[in-house]
């Protein structure tokens, strides 16, 4: 297939560029620098230069693909508009005539574990349910956009449109990201601190971005029009488990781990924050069922361990 991506140097959006293309897929990405038009040539992808925040700079101009993956995202308060001006533009892009084929393009849109609610008891508990895609949405404040992205997306005429959400992603990557952990890995390295947000019995559901990757892959390649699959591998790994992890391995000796409030954490951070604190778990039965999705990172302590050796191969003035 050939297939548009948005934010495909980003953490979710390199690993499904990587994914798709050693999938034998030809994969065009939005490039909004030379920087990131250099490293998408230099993972095999061919790219579009444009900015989300200017979609009509580039969506009328779109080649003939066969399907699309939105991943663009910040955290700022822009980026309700910027989500919705985008749709604006890209939607009747892919609707368009000179995009039908025998089949309307496929679109996968990316909403997230904070667009459901908490889990009302520790995910550790004997028979906690777990979020599953049945379950209505309940978005934290700063994510409601997301909620009118997804209604726009399944609903509009001639689209193919999927939605996927991923849990918490991170990464152990050569190329040093590590998503959701990347403040509290720097931190320990160069203050020898780690913070923890809302106390010790919050637990996180997470997933590596290479096994999210799949997902979108499989979503791609097998999911009927109008579905949603959540994306999670991991469960049982508490907030204050994912510091002391992060402290040990990536602190000196004595490394500190701060507890400060939800309502500390969006003064500091923003108002993003609040997800930091968001007590799940989370079912990816359906994916499983359905696509075959199979996630092979599963053990977090070891991914830590991992990613450590590779932050230390990268030498001491690396960041992730």
């Amino acid at each position: 297939m050939r297939i548009f991506i948005t934010g495909g140097t980003g953490l979710i959006g390199s690993a499904i560029v990587k994914n798709l293309i050693a999938h034998d897929h030809h994969v065009i990405a939005l490039a909004r620098s030379d920087v990131s038009k250099n490293k998408l040539i230099a993972a095999g992808a061919t790219p579009i230069t444009g900015d989300i925040t200017r979609p009509e700079k580039w969506c009328a101009d779109l080649p003939d693909i066969d399907a699309a993956i939105h991943t663009a995202c910040d955290f700022s308060d822009a980026m309700p508009q910027m989500d919705a001006t985008l749709l604006d533009h890209l939607i009747p892009a892919l609707t368009h005539p000179k995009q039908h084929h025998s089949d309307p393009v496929r679109f996968i849109y990316t909403g997230g574990n904070w667009m459901y609610p908490q889990t009302n008891a520790l995910p550790t508990s004997p028979g906690v349910t777990a979020v599953n895609e049945t379950t209505p949405f309940d978005p934290l404040p700063e994510f409601l956009w997301g909620l009118t992205g997804i209604k726009r997306v399944l609903s509009a005429a001639n689209l193919a449109g999927i939605v996927i959400h991923p849990s918490c992603v991170y990464d152990t990557g050569k190329n040093g990201q590590s998503g959701i952990l990347a403040r509290d890995i720097e931190t320990a390295q160069t203050d020898n601190r780690v913070t923890l947000v809302g106390g010790d019995d919050i637990y996180q559901p997470m997933v590596h971005a290479d096994d999210i990757a799949d997902l979108y892959r499989l979503a791609l390649e097998q999911a009927k029009p109008g579905e949603s699959y959540i994306g999670s591998a991991i469960n049982d790994v508490s907030t204050r488990d994912v510091a002391e992890l992060i402290a040990t391995h990536f602190g000196s000796e004595n490394c500190q781990i701060d507890t400060i409030s939800t309502a500390e954490a969006m003064a500091r951070f923003g108002n993003w924050a609040r997800g930091l604190a968001h007590n799940q778990k989370l079912s990816s039965a359906k994916a499983m069922q359905d696509l075959g999705w199979s996630p092979r990172h599963t053990d977090f302590a070891a991914d830590m361990a991992r990613h450590a050796k590779t932050i230390a191969k990268l030498g001491p003035n690396s960041r992730c």
